[in-house]
């Protein structure tokens, strides 16, 4: 039975992928050949140049204004679902080509970033203030120095207009913020209709719902995970509500002891389900996820352990350009999709009684207010809070809650550039009651081309 489910998963993703392809293939000739027919579809300056067999491909429009590029249907994910971070490339920057024939859109876009901080503890994350990695119970300060260019991105993303199918959006997107510092790949994904096949931000992400911070996560609270994934959407009122069903792939997040013979490991994919509602004013979204962690222990056989999540998030505009933004999460093993927790093996936790794995209950909340001021300055504070409900089983030096801090002001000279410094403050407490406490400032200068 097992067999044949990750069988049947294989069969329908790939089914999924063959889909999106065919239709970039297909919908491509079929543009060629319908594209005389349509005169509302692409304005046409020089007819008699349209059927010229070979073309001046030097004289293809490569630069074009912004209202130009609304002519193509912009990727969901950043302009309907509005999952796009406050620092993420801008929509309308980027290197804009367009085919001879006015059907085919490349947008080449990218972000020179480099970051520098100083901590007052070597906190191993060095891209964002995690209060997780603060050690407890020691007397002595490591301070750490760190400048690195990891938040580099670059990306294409592809529009091809087709009459049958409409506009077919391909976008692939990365940076170089892994453990060696190599490429690593951020989205990659295709849309057709109401539908997504490939790599982007899980349904229970957050990423709108902070101010600009020079931390990746922001506050304690926030939920950035990237999964493949089979999305469906559909919005009602304008684009005002909506909700998407998904089909997901994480990995979950646990320590086996090194005594204990077992196997983890992914059989049933994750089912993920959000709706949301977004006005100029307010904006909200409620997300629900049901995720499997399966495994063998001890050679028996195969068990699944389930698990829950929810999340809340939100934000409002106030008077004086200022807005208040907010996020909830809870969840049995799922930890792993918040970002303090992420893969640092707090979805469950072993029994040395019983032989067996007992999930963990992991919670998270934020709130944080930005204000936008004059000369192209802006700031913003954040607070934040997690905590692991501990069992009766864990060890005193584990993890318990933790909460920090974040000050941040930005600067925007020019359109597309912008440093940002930040101070951010945390602690952290373990089961037995143990602390640390940290500190660290950080600056971030970048440019979107």
């Amino acid at each position: 039975m097992n067999d044949n489910l990750i069988t049947y998963g294989k069969y329908l993703f790939w089914i999924f992928l063959f889909l999106i392809l065919s239709n970039v293939i297909f919908g491509q000739q079929e543009s060629k050949k319908d594209s005389g027919n349509s005169t509302d579809l692409v304005t046409k300056t020089d007819s008699t140049k349209d059927n010229v067999t070979s073309r001046d491909t030097t004289k293809a429009q490569v630069n074009f204004n912004q209202a130009d590029t609304t002519r193509f249907h912009r990727d969901t994910i950043q302009d309907i679902h509005d999952d796009v971070g406050a620092l993420d490339i801008g929509i309308s920057r980027g290197i804009f080509i367009l085919s001879s024939d006015g059907l085919l859109q490349l947008r080449i876009l990218g972000s020179v970033r480099a970051n520098f901080n100083y901590s007052n503890q070597d906190l191993v994350d060095y891209q964002t203030f995690n209060p997780y990695y603060i050690p407890t119970n020691i007397n002595t300060n490591s301070p750490q120095f760190f400048a690195g260019i990891n938040q580099t991105r670059l990306g294409f993303e592809v529009t091809r207009r087709t009459i049958k199918y409409g506009d077919i959006f391909i976008r692939i997107e990365g940076d170089f913020n892994s453990s060696s510092k190599s490429f690593r790949i951020r989205h990659a994904y295709g849309q057709i209709r109401g539908f997504l096949v490939g790599q982007t931000w899980s349904l229970m992400n957050n990423v709108s719902y902070q101010p600009a911070m020079v931390s990746n996560s922001g506050p304690v609270g926030g939920c950035t995970s990237l999964t493949p994934q089979i999305r469906h959407t559909r919005s009602f009122d304008n684009n005002k509500k909506m909700w998407s069903v998904a089909i997901e792939y994480s990995s979950p997040s646990l320590t086996v002891p090194d005594s204990v013979d077992a196997d983890i490991f992914q059989v049933i994919p994750d089912f993920t389900g959000r709706y949301s509602y977004l006005t100029e004013l307010i904006s909200f979204r409620l997300s629900a996820v049901v995720s499997t962690i399966s495994g063998r222990v001890n050679s028996d056989d195969l068990n699944y352990f389930f698990g829950i999540g929810f999340a809340f998030a939100g934000k409002m505009k106030i008077k004086d350009k200022g807005e208040i933004f907010f996020a909830l999460n809870t969840g049995r093993a799922v930890s792993h999709f918040l970002d303090v927790f992420s893969g640092n093996n707090q979805d469950m936790a072993y029994n040395s009684t019983t032989n067996q794995f007992e999930a963990l209950i992991a919670n998270s909340g934020s709130i944080a207010y930005s204000q936008t001021l004059p000369k192209n300055f802006s700031t913003s504070i954040g607070l934040g809070i997690a905590s692991i409900s501990n069992s009766d089983i864990q060890q005193g030096d584990a993890f318990s809650y933790a909460y920090n801090a974040l000050l941040n002001l930005f600067w925007e000279p020019v359109n597309g550039a912008r440093l940002g410094i930040e101070f951010a403050s945390g602690q952290r407490f373990d089961n037995d009651n143990s602390r640390g406490y940290s500190n660290r400032l950080s600056i971030l200068m970048y440019y979107d081309f």
